[in-house]
């Protein structure tokens, strides 16, 4: 009687426990359910377990834009690569540095880097120009909170290049015969330009490239630029020496193939047109060149350094690009 009754309590305590771990079992699956069906459907890439939302892809993909035009003018975007169009490559190279940028951000815990309390402030204050632009400029509206992710993560990438780069010294040997090829290359390039321009910015209230039209056809080298100066969406500046990043480019390119004492044709820039009149071109002392040249190489230098070192963390992420939100932007 004592062995049933013992058997009756113990298949009694062992109903309660399969009661329990069932309830349990069902609650977890649950949360795992609701969990899934609760994940921003909308986002464009998962990198390890980070969703990147369309709204921060943009973001990166606005830089990417800002780079081909540089390169190719806004025409670049008629144009294909290996029958690629350029706004599929352009998608393709902002996935990429996405994933680099993870890459790094990730392992910036594990070399000890923290931002500082003025690091802090400085991504604050770039995000909210940042959401400014992208609305004005772009007409696209971005949470401040993504705006900040963004600037956040950008200031931790310097500081992880930073500190992988910080033991480089020039081989100086390496350098002039860099220094040597530079010249040879870009001998057309390393003169002192000084000039005047015309901008016309992009509008809504007039063909910007027709104005640009309209207004070449009464300029010649002797035109005082200042007589367009009070014309809306018109920007004058005169005796301007060149420098590099002064303007896209494409547009560089364009100056410097422009002979002393002559006016461009209309050239089409990112935001805008520009006509350019050369005031005059003075060869410089090679040697006066040479620091900036030195800091180029540096740059170069250590750009390979850091590439090299965070291949292998490249390579260890795990990414899933959404294919349909990918083809829509």
């Amino acid at each position: 009687m004592r062995k049933y009754r013992k058997s009756k309590k113990y298949y009694k305590y062992r109903n309660y426990i399969l009661i329990f771990l069932s309830t349990l079992a069902i609650f977890v699956i649950g949360m795992y359910i609701f969990k899934y069906f609760n994940i921003d459907k909308d986002y464009v890439l998962k990198i390890n377990n980070e969703y990147i939302s369309k709204e921060e892809f943009l973001l990166y993909l606005d830089e990417q834009e800002n780079v081909f035009e540089e390169v190719g003018g806004v025409d670049i975007w008629h144009t294909d690569f290996d029958g690629i169009p350029a706004k599929d490559v352009a998608k393709n190279n902002t996935i990429s540095s996405i994933i680099f940028l993870k890459a790094v951000v990730y392992e910036a815990e594990n070399l000890g880097i923290e931002l500082t309390l003025d690091e802090k402030q400085q991504y604050k204050q770039e995000a909210l120009l940042l959401k400014e632009y992208m609305e004005e400029e772009k007409n696209i509206i971005i949470p401040l909170e993504i705006c900040e992710k963004f600037e956040k993560e950008r200031i931790i990438e310097q500081k992880v290049y930073d500190y992988i780069t910080s033991t480089f010294v020039v081989d100086e040997k390496e350098f002039e015969k860099y220094f040597n090829k530079y010249i040879n290359d870009n001998i057309n390039k390393i003169n002192k330009i000084n000039l005047d321009y015309i901008f016309i910015k992009n509008n809504d209230n007039f063909d910007a490239k027709q104005k640009a039209n309209n207004i070449i056809k009464d300029i010649n080298f002797k035109t005082d630029f200042n007589k367009f100066i009070e014309q809306p969406y018109v920007q004058v500046y005169k005796n301007i020496d060149l420098q590099k990043g002064l303007f896209e480019k494409n547009i560089e390119d364009k100056i410097y193939k422009l002979s002393e004492k002559s006016v461009s044709n209309v050239i089409e820039g990112r935001d805008g047109f520009y006509i350019f009149k050369i005031n005059k071109i003075v060869e410089v002392n090679i040697e006066d060149i040479k620091e900036m040249v030195r800091e180029e190489y540096i740059s170069i230098k250590k750009d390979e350094i850091y590439r090299m070192q965070t291949k292998n963390w490249v390579n260890n992420i795990k990414v899933e690009k959404n294919s349909e939100i990918l083809s829509n932007i």
